[in-house]
C-alpha cells in the first residue's frame, strides 16, 4: 500500500514538473505611451515581468510592421518585476518606465506589433500605429485601427466595461479604464491572439499584396486632429469598431459631405459612444445615462449606445446600418452566409454565385427593410437609414438566440459614397471566400478614389412622359396613359402601376398631393393613393402653354412655353391663376423642372442641367448651368439624389449634395 502510494506521488510530482517545463517562465506585459506615434518620434514602453521565479530578466523585443516584415527592429532591455496596483488597478498600472524607444524617421505608416521570443514561442506584448505625416502622404486610403474597442474589453486589473458581465452585481463594472495597462481582452475564436490586431494586420497584407497604398491612425489620431481626413479620399472601418467619440463621428460625417468615401469592413460598428480624459488616455463610459454625470452638462456626450436618449443619434445616419436590426451569435456552428440581391450591381462585377460562403458569426449590423412583392429589399429609412441606401446583399439571423436580426450589406451616397460589410467577420473570410474577395477589390478599385460627380444608371423607365416624387416615392405617368411608382432604391427595380394618367405633359407635387398638366394645358390633382383614383380639375396652365411644373413650399411653379417662370399657389381647388415671375430670366430650352430645398433645377433640350442662382427662388433671377443632363423627360428628387427619366427610357440619378455652384 505504501509502495503505492509513493508511485502516485511520483506522479503527481512528474506531472507538476512537466507544467512548470511547458509554462513560459519569465512572460512579459507591457503597455506603449501612446497608442500611436510618427516616424522619428519617441515611444515609451513600461515592461513587467509576469509570475516571474527572478526579479529581472535581459529580453530582446522585436518590432514588425504586420504587413511588411522587411521593415523591422529589435532593442534589448531588462525587464523588472512591476506590482499590479492594490486598487482601481485599470485606471492605470503606473509603472515604472522600461526604455524610450524612438521609430526610425524611414518607417512608413502602419500597424506594429511587438514581440519576443520565448522558449521558441513568439509572444505579443503589444502593438501601435505609425501614423503618417499626412501631408507628405502618398496614400488616399486610410485604416482607422480601433484602439477604443480593445479597451473596453480588457480586463486587465481587474475590471472592465464587460466585468462584471452581470448587470445585477453588487460589484460595479468599471466606468473609466486606461491605456496605461496590458492589452488582456478576449479573444473571439481560438486562433486569435489577445495582443494583436490580427484581422486588421490580415487586411494590411491582403491590400499589401494588392499593391494598395494605405496609411494607418489610431482612435485617438482620429478623435483629436479635425483634419486628419482632409489628406484622404478613402476611410477604412475594419473587424469590431464599436466605440467611437463624439469628434470621431462628427469628423467622418463630415468626412462624407465632403466626398470622402468609406469602406466599412466592419460590425457592430459605431454602436456606443464614449469619452476621452486625462490627455486621451483614459476611456470613459457610464453605459446608462442615469450614471453618467455629463447628463447634466452636456447631453450631447453622455456615454449610452448612439441610438439611445438623451444622444439618439443613431449610426445608420453615417453608415447606412446599425445594431438595432443587427444581430449576435456565439454559436459557431451556426454560421450563415449572405444572399446577393442585385447582381448586376458593380460590387459584384466578376461575380457569378448567388451568394458567399457561410461565413456570418459574432455581429452584424442591417437597415431596416421591407421585401418587396416583387422580389427585392427596399430601405425603410427607420432610425436615419438614407431612402437611397440600397440593400446589396442580406441575411435572416433572426433565429439566433442571443440576439435575433438581420445582416444587410449596403451603400449610399452623401456627397461621398459609404460601402458597408456590415459584419465582423469579413476580414476573416478574406482569402478563403472568393465572393468576398471580388467584392471587396471591386470596393477598394471604386471606393479608393474620389468617385466622379456624374448621373449613375439605375433602372428604366419606359414611355414616359412625365415624373415627380413625394414621400419617398418616385411617380410616372407614360405615353400609356397609366401612372406608375417606384422606390428609390440604387439599383435596377421594376415600377408598380397604381392608376391612370390620361395625357400628362408635366407633373409635380406639393403638400402630399400629385399635380399635372395634361396636353390640353389644363390643371389636375390626385391624392397619394396607392392605387386608382380620380384627377380633380384646378384650373389652367400659363396662357402660353406649360412644359414643366415643379411644386414647392406650397407653391406650384411652371415654365411657359416662351420659358417664362410661372406660379400659384398649391390649393387644391379651382380659382388660384398663374402669374409671371419677371425678375427671372426666361429660358426657352426648359423641358423638365423639379425642386430642392426652394431650389429650381431643370433640364433642357440642350442636355443640360441647371438650377436657379441663388437660396431660393423668389431671391434668384437667372439660371445657373450646373452639369449634362441628356434626353430628359422629367426630373425629381428624393431626399438628396435628383432623379431623371429619359426619352432612351432609362433612368439615372445624381446626388445634389455634390453640387458646388452658384
Amino acid at each position: 500500500m505504501l509502495r503505492f502510494l509513493d508511485f502516485r506521488i511520483c506522479a503527481t510530482f512528474r506531472a507538476i514538473i512537466a507544467i512548470i517545463l511547458q509554462r513560459p517562465v519569465m512572460p512579459v506585459s507591457g503597455y506603449a505611451s501612446a497608442t500611436s506615434v510618427k516616424a522619428g518620434e519617441t515611444l515609451t514602453f513600461y515592461f513587467g515581468l509576469v509570475d516571474s521565479r527572478r526579479t529581472t530578466r535581459l529580453t530582446t523585443f522585436i518590432i514588425e510592421n504586420v504587413a511588411d516584415a522587411t521593415v523591422t527592429g529589435r532593442f534589448n532591455a531588462t525587464v523588472r518585476v512591476q506590482a499590479t496596483p492594490a486598487q482601481d488597478a485599470w485606471k492605470g498600472f503606473g509603472w515604472t518606465p522600461t526604455l524610450a524607444f524612438q521609430v526610425p524617421a524611414n518607417w512608413p505608416s502602419g500597424l506594429y506589433r511587438l514581440i519576443y521570443i520565448n522558449d521558441g514561442v513568439t509572444q505579443n506584448v503589444l502593438s501601435f500605429v505609425v501614423a503618417p505625416d499626412a501631408a507628405q502622404s502618398s496614400a488616399r486610403t486610410l485604416l482607422h485601427v480601433s484602439y477604443l474597442t480593445p479597451a473596453a474589453y480588457n480586463n486587465s486589473g481587474g475590471r472592465g466595461f464587460y466585468s462584471p458581465r452581470d448587470e445585477n452585481d453588487a460589484v460595479d463594472r468599471a466606468r473609466k479604464v486606461s491605456f496605461d495597462r496590458p492589452s488582456l481582452y478576449p479573444r473571439l475564436a481560438e486562433d486569435e491572439s489577445p495582443d494583436i490586431y490580427i484581422n486588421e494586420a490580415k487586411l494590411l497584407n491582403w491590400l499589401h499584396d494588392a499593391d494598395q497604398p494605405i496609411d494607418c491612425c489610431s482612435s485617438i489620431d482620429l478623435h483629436s486632429d479635425p483634419a486628419l481626413l482632409c489628406h484622404y479620399d478613402c476611410l477604412v472601418l475594419a473587424f469590431h469598431d464599436e466605440y467611437w467619440t463624439k469628434a470621431m463621428r462628427d469628423h467622418c460625417e463630415a468626412f462624407v459631405r465632403n466626398g470622402g468615401n468609406i469602406i466599412c469592413l466592419s460590425g457592430n460598428t459605431c454602436y456606443r459612444q464614449v469619452r476621452l480624459e486625462n490627455n486621451n488616455r483614459t476611456v470613459v463610459f457610464y453605459k446608462y445615462a442615469q450614471l453618467d454625470p455629463m447628463r447634466h452638462e452636456n447631453l450631447d456626450e453622455v456615454t449610452v449606445a448612439w441610438t439611445e436618449p438623451p444622444v439618439n443619434r443613431p449610426q445608420n445616419h453615417l453608415l447606412g446600418v446599425g445594431f438595432t436590426q443587427g444581430a449576435f451569435s456565439l454559436a459557431g456552428r451556426d454560421r450563415r452566409p449572405y444572399d446577393i440581391c442585385f447582381p448586376d450591381h458593380w460590387v459584384f462585377q466578376g461575380i457569378d454565385a448567388q451568394q458567399t460562403s457561410p461565413f456570418l458569426f459574432y455581429e452584424t449590423d442591417a437597415a431596416a427593410y421591407v421585401d418587396e412583392d416583387d422580389g427585392y429589399p427596399r430601405v425603410t429609412g427607420e432610425e436615419g437609414t438614407p431612402l437611397n441606401t440600397t440593400i446589396l446583399a442580406k441575411a435572416d439571423l433572426r433565429h439566433w438566440f442571443s440576439k435575433p436580426g438581420r445582416a444587410t450589406m449596403t451603400i449610399f451616397s452623401r456627397n461621398g459614397t459609404v460601402f458597408n460589410a456590415a459584419n465582423t467577420h469579413w476580414i476573416a473570410a478574406l482569402g478563403s471566400d472568393p465572393v468576398v474577395d471580388q467584392i471587396t477589390r471591386n470596393v477598394f478599385a471604386r471606393l479608393a478614389r474620389p468617385v466622379p460627380w456624374n448621373w449613375e444608371h439605375v433602372g428604366e423607365a419606359r414611355n414616359a412622359t412625365a415624373m415627380a416624387a413625394t414621400d419617398g416615392k418616385l411617380f410616372l405617368c407614360t405615353s400609356e396613359n397609366d401612372l406608375w411608382r417606384r422606390y428609390p432604391v440604387g439599383a435596377h427595380v421594376p415600377w408598380t402601376k397604381i392608376g391612370h394618367a390620361n395625357h400628362v405633359t408635366t407633373m409635380a407635387s406639393a403638400d402630399g398631393y400629385l399635380y399635372c398638366v395634361t396636353s390640353d394645358n389644363l390643371l389636375w390633382a390626385r391624392p397619394l393613393l396607392q392605387a386608382d383614383a380620380g384627377w380633380q380639375r384646378l384650373g389652367q396652365g400659363p396662357a402660353a402653354g406649360t412644359k414643366a411644373i415643379a411644386g414647392a413650399s406650397g407653391m406650384i411653379y411652371a415654365i411657359d412655353s416662351n420659358g417664362a417662370l410661372h406660379r400659384r399657389t398649391a390649393q387644391r381647388q379651382a380659382g388660384p391663376t398663374f402669374t409671371q415671375m419677371p425678375w427671372i430670366a426666361p429660358n426657352r430650352d426648359i423641358v423638365a423642372l423639379t425642386t430642392y430645398s426652394d431650389i429650381l433645377f431643370a433640364a433642357t433640350s440642350t442636355n443640360r442641367l441647371l438650377r436657379t442662382n441663388r437660396d431660393f427662388i423668389s431671391e434668384s433671377d437667372d439660371w445657373h448651368d450646373l452639369h449634362h443632363c441628356n434626353f430628359a423627360i422629367g426630373l425629381a428628387v428624393v431626399e438628396w439624389m435628383l432623379y431623371v427619366v429619359t426619352s432612351e427610357n432609362a433612368l439615372w440619378r445624381i446626388d445634389l449634395s455634390g453640387v458646388q455652384h452658384p
